[in-house]
């Protein structure tokens, strides 16, 4: 499991049961309230781009991808 401190550009998660990739993200603590992360995940199977707010602390699981470079 990833917690939200692990999150990088990149990392594949699995959310919701479809496969994500991490395309930014921002971590922002305002003045009032608690800190949490603006993220932006790719759906990899639709290519949909969704916003999501990660609270500090909750948790990601990783998902089960191959990556192959291959020539045509």
């Amino acid at each position: 499991m990833y917690d939200t401190s692990d999150i990088r550009k990149g990392l594949k998660v699995l959310m919701d049961g479809n496969p994500y990739t991490i395309v930014e993200f921002q971590f922002v603590k305002p003045g009032k309230g608690a800190a949490f992360t603006r993220t932006k995940f790719k759906n990899l199977l639709s290519g949909a781009v969704i916003d999501r707010n990660l609270r500090s602390g909750e948790k990601l699981e990783p998902a089960n991808v191959e990556e192959k470079s291959m020539q045509f």
